[in-house]
């Protein structure tokens, strides 16, 4: 039998030289669906107009300091991915008055100031490639000096920024990393002029450390069943009657001035580092969360260093303890 070999005939010839064009044409297209969400978006970006910025993703997210007068301050993010109800790993490109600001994935943010007035902000996922919703902006808000302001993406591609209370957006804003990847095209924007919040006392408890405790321990084994329900109360009573005025709680632990100087301070700190991870178990975010032993050096009361150790330990009972202060800004 005669074989044919139909790589030399001109019809042959003419259906390989078409397939390798094929070929050459679907290639580049199957390595653009298997590249990674990032280097997609970074492509994405330069056709909006936007450029890639050579910087890893951002650290998470901390509580922002204030901003100035002269300045309002924006923290615009996307939920995490568990949350979302579309838009899996789709960017959701950020335009600030028609102009790129960044790409954001899910469970990421930015933080952008601007001066006072009335911006149109919006963020449109899987508008790639023709990014039309760039030149044609439809939501404007209007931005206060000295205010920041929380939303996050609307997952339904409406590409209306969702306001958000602090305390609600703080909560999904942990673990959420800084979106760092894109240089921001967005002339309005600003570098933010940061102010230091002063400090104030917005709420205090003062706690027994005698119902705390078993008396002279400080572990978390030894806290007991009354002292854990009171500290329950505790933080469920920050967490929902002032979660937006408190942003810091402290711990500071109290000794009795009955036994050494240093052993006192080393109880009190102790006794308020267990405090603390109690009230994290009970869903204060621990980066607010700070602790420190004074030993006996504030005392409330004063007792006579004669007589029974029972009197003495009896008479102090007012000095062992612990206090939470909740702090916010004035």
């Amino acid at each position: 039998m005669q074989t044919r070999n139909n790589f030399h005939s001109p019809a042959a010839a003419r259906r390989a030289r078409a397939g390798r064009a094929l070929l050459a044409a679907v290639l580049p297209a199957l390595f653009l669906m298997a590249a990674a969400p990032a280097v997609l978006a970074q492509g994405a970006m330069r056709a909006a107009g936007g450029a890639a910025n050579v910087q890893t993703q951002g650290p998470a997210y901390r509580a922002v300091p204030g901003v100035a007068p002269d300045q309002a301050q924006v923290v615009f993010y996307r939920n995490p991915l568990g949350t979302t109800a579309v838009a899996d790993g789709e960017a959701a490109h950020v335009y600030i008055n028609g102009e790129f600001h960044t790409a954001l994935q899910p469970h990421s943010f930015t933080r952008f100031c601007v001066t006072p007035g009335s911006y149109a902000i919006e963020a449109h996922i899987g508008d790639a490639p023709k990014f039309a919703a760039k030149a044609d902006p439809r939501t404007r808000v209007a931005l206060e000096g000295g205010k920041t302001y929380f939303a996050h993406v609307s997952e339904n591609r409406s590409g209306d920024p969702v306001p958000t209370r602090r305390d609600e957006a703080e909560k999904q804003l942990e673990g959420a990393s800084e979106q760092r990847h894109f240089v921001n095209r967005a002339s309005v924007v600003v570098p933010c002029h940061e102010v230091q919040a002063v400090a104030a006392e917005k709420i205090r408890y003062t706690l027994s450390a005698d119902v705390l405790f078993d008396f002279a321990k400080s572990d978390y084994g030894s806290i007991t069943p009354l002292g854990r329900e009171e500290l329950r109360k505790v933080a469920e009573q920050i967490r929902e009657h002032s979660p937006s005025t408190v942003t810091r709680v402290r711990v500071r632990g109290h000794a009795d001035p009955i036994g050494s100087v240093p052993g006192n301070r080393v109880l009190s700190e102790q006794r308020a580092r267990t405090v603390v991870r109690v009230l994290g178990e009970e869903g204060l975010a621990s980066d607010r969360l700070s602790f420190e032993g004074v030993g006996s050096s504030e005392p409330v009361v004063s007792c006579a260093s004669t007589g029974s150790k029972q009197a003495r330990v009896a008479c102090n009972a007012p000095n062992r303890r612990v206090e939470i202060i909740g702090e916010g800004v004035k």
